[in-house]
């Protein structure tokens, strides 16, 4: 003869206290209202193309919007870049360059956002800089990315971060 057991009363209840606190937890949310988004400026992510970089120039620090085509024959003049240029037509794109000194090889620079925003663009490049663990070129260099993207009118904003790499697993 089989013996049933009675079943625990907890196991019925735990589906029902789950859905309740699905519903409230959404609800709590909505007790002080909507958000104020009044003061709040939105980003727009813009899509770019690399035209260039290198690690040899003729200039010193740069950051800088390009928006005629006379203006960067000028900075091409000045940079080495590792393959020509990509063409850019100024009718609807503009160029950005980032060029950073640095004391030896190893050392690049990337763009990796451009967002358009209430007060222009701001772009985003990365610094790369070998660590301790790398051997690099000895002899400083300028380390150089241009962009193209379509033609804006209005300030541009540059900011990097940098980051080392490291060389070997340790």
């Amino acid at each position: 003869m089989t013996t049933l057991r009675p079943r625990r009363a907890t196991t019925h209840r735990l589906p029902a206290l789950a859905a309740a606190l699905l519903l409230l937890i959404p609800a709590a949310g909505c007790l002080d209202g909507p958000p104020d988004t009044s003061s709040v400026s939105v980003a727009e992510a813009l899509a770019f193309e690399v035209i260039g970089r290198g690690q040899q120039a003729r200039l010193d620090t740069s950051e800088i919007a390009l928006r005629d085509a006379a203006a960067w024959t000028a900075y091409q003049d000045s940079l080495r870049p590792l393959q020509p240029f990509e063409p850019v037509n100024f009718s609807q794109e503009m160029v950005l360059l980032a060029a950073v000194p640095v004391p030896s090889g190893g050392y690049s620079v990337h763009f990796e956002a451009v967002e358009k925003n209430d007060d222009g663009l701001t772009a985003h490049y990365r610094l790369s800089i070998p660590a301790d663990d790398c051997i690099a070129t000895m002899g400083a260099g300028v380390a150089f990315e241009a962009v193209r993207l379509a033609r804006t009118d209005g300030p541009v904003r540059f900011e990097h971060e940098t980051e080392a790499y490291r060389c070997t697993e340790r």
